[in-house]
């Protein structure tokens, strides 16, 4: 009998014992949903912590503007499938072939992109050893650009 008392059976029960019950519930779920948008984000935002990133639009502004110079460090393949219109493209492999030293002449930025944004934090790092300045990063790289709506040629 004191067993029955302590423990609700019924929804009614359950609610009248503990009335803030579906407002947790609720908050949890939403909490849950939060974190399963974010986790997808969380990669770039610490690779990013510290360096200078762009997002697709502040990328986009800065093309057509100073005329920044896009960098796609994409494989062949993935680049046929769709590019930044007007980028320069240098598979990562050839990145330290290709770029050895800074031109002294040059005073457009660098704008580093792959599909992820993982390639780019490590092509940052190769070309600021090197002396490379006005380097940026697109944040979340080509899927952020898509997921922007933004531009894409082929």
């Amino acid at each position: 009998m004191l067993a029955a008392t302590l423990a609700p059976t019924t929804l009614e029960g359950w609610l009248k014992a503990y009335p803030y019950l579906p407002g947790i519930l609720f908050a949890l779920v939403c909490l849950l949903i939060l974190f399963l948008v974010l986790l997808p984000r969380l990669g770039s935002w610490r690779r990013g912590n510290g360096r200078p990133v762009l997002d697709p639009v502040q990328v986009d502004e800065l093309i057509t503007g100073s005329g920044a110079l896009v960098v796609d460090l994409r494989s062949a393949e993935a680049f046929r499938m769709g590019h930044i219109r007007g980028c320069l493209h240098v598979p990562f492999a050839d990145l330290q072939n290709r770029f050895k030293a800074p031109d002294p002449k040059a005073s457009r930025a660098l704008v580093l992109v792959d599909e992820t944004d993982e390639l780019s934090h490590q092509a940052f790092d190769l070309l600021t050893r090197r002396g490379f300045s006005w380097l940026y990063v697109m944040k979340g790289g080509m899927k952020s650009w898509r997921r922007a709506n933004r531009p894409i040629a082929k």
